[in-house]
């Protein structure tokens, strides 16, 4: 049974597109940027009608390394896990500039269909370009969207804001400046081919790297076992060398009384390290590239401080990427849902502002924190996953009166040191008045 299409919207089935992302070369990007350079040259010249800003096999070229290359792909892992998440929030903003969560509206947003939305931004810093197809349809089951697409790229003509039917021509097509595909199609172009135009020909080369490398060690890096013989003869030398070949499965060898076997093994010449060093400046090119660090992508650093570099450096990129993202949903996508009636009016899509930091530097600042103010002890359960009763460092007045402390004594003061522990650390018994922070004095 077919479906009815939805009015304004276009028909992904009928959008046909060849996907050409094997056995990729350098010279295939070289002609693709010439083909882009040709494109942003004469675009002016040009009337509508003719295919111009045909990006398929540069996609082409991104995929296939994206597809192929274990690094950049755990890259935009690491980029996504800092993204995504429960991290964002729809808020209302008070008369004193600060965002005020809707808790409700948030629990809306937060789902594999949004989710998808917030990919598709990122993705389009990466690509150059993503269409997002935004359907007013909601979940029964869920209460939230039920169908979020991200147009096939191949399809695309970003520049000249057309959807083709088969990449290459120009009819049929749809214009997104059409007022009907207005409310349910965002374009969200960069202006410029994307970060992975800077990473794809690293990865190119990096492909070539490893394969002779690949090649290299097979020829040159496996062991070999050297026999000797006192025999002239050819027939013993060629018996010999038969019982070598032979011991590999068989896992024994007889030789003569004054033979010799050795196996003779390579340690890492200069050639092998000419490709790991490659590989390994291609790696934290293509980190830096993504993510401003390549030790967030798995790089080992040789101490603390350049590791704690690093991480910030990390933490201002993953600020400007959340940024792009608040500009792009409060611009384009909040003011579409909320004419869909998906969500209020007056609602922005914001990041929360708490601070990213590990395991460690979390538990020392909870630490502070606790010693000084009094903490909710859902808060703890809901960061750290520990039910906690009540605060022991914390003393009302009433509590301090009763326990005799005078008003001049430390509420910080738990009795955990002994008296005389105390009067050596402070220079003055417990409970007692000092007037004066120099004791002796008038």
């Amino acid at each position: 049974m077919d479906k009815k299409q939805p009015e304004g919207t276009i028909n992904p089935e009928l959008l046909h597109s060849i996907f050409r992302t094997s056995k990729k070369t350098i010279q295939e990007y070289v002609r693709e940027i010439e083909r882009h350079n040709s494109y942003k040259t004469i675009k002016q010249d040009v009337l509508l009608g003719t295919i111009l800003d045909d990006r398929s096999r540069l996609i082409d070229l991104y995929e296939a390394c994206l597809q192929q290359d274990a690094h950049i792909r755990a890259v935009i892992e690491t980029l996504l896990s800092q993204i995504l998440g429960d991290r964002y929030m729809l808020a209302r903003i008070n008369d004193k500039g600060k965002y005020i969560k809707d808790i409700a509206a948030t629990q809306r947003i937060q789902g594999s269909q949004f989710d998808k939305i917030i990919r598709g931004i990122v993705e389009a810093k990466l690509y150059g370009y993503t269409l997002l197809e935004i359907l007013p349809r909601i979940n029964p089951k869920t209460g939230k969207l039920a169908e979020v697409n991200i147009i096939e790229r191949r399809n695309v003509l970003p520049d000249q804001r057309t959807v083709v039917k088969r990449q290459g021509l120009w009819l049929p097509n749809w214009n997104l400046d059409n007022p009907q595909y207005h409310k349910n199609y965002i374009l969200i172009n960069t202006g410029d081919i994307g970060l992975f135009s800077a990473t794809t020909p690293l990865i190119l080369a990096k492909k070539f790297t490893i394969a002779n490398y690949v090649n290299f060690s097979h020829t040159y890096g496996q062991p070999i076992i050297h026999g000797k013989t006192v025999s002239e003869s050819n027939s013993d030398r060629k018996k010999l060398a038969g019982e070598i070949a032979n011991a590999a499965q068989n896992k024994v060898i007889v030789t003569g009384l004054e033979d010799e076997i050795d196996i003779k093994t390579f340690t890492m010449s200069n050639s092998e390290k000419i490709y790991t060093s490659l590989i390994e400046v291609v790696n934290s090119e293509v980190s830096n590239m993504i993510l401003g660090s390549e030790s967030m992508a798995g790089g080992m650093q040789s101490y603390v401080g350049s590791t704690k570099a690093h991480q910030d450096i990390f933490r201002e990129r993953i600020e400007v990427y959340r940024r792009y993202i608040e500009n792009i949903m409060n611009e384009e996508i909040v003011p579409r849902l909320i004419s869909f009636g998906y969500i209020e009016n007056g609602l922005e899509f914001k990041y929360s502002n708490r601070i990213e930091m590990n395991n460690e530097d979390r538990i020392k600042l909870y630490g502070l924190i606790t010693d000084k103010y009094e903490v909710a002890a859902d808060e703890i359960e809901k960061e750290f996953g520990i039910i906690v009763g009540k605060q022991l460092n914390v003393m009302t007045m009433e509590a301090m009166d009763s326990a005799g402390m005078s008003s001049g004594e430390s509420s910080n003061d738990r009795h955990i040191m002994s008296d005389q522990e105390y009067y050596k650390r402070y220079g003055h018994p417990r409970r007692s008045k000092v007037e004066n922070f120099l004791r002796g004095t008038d």
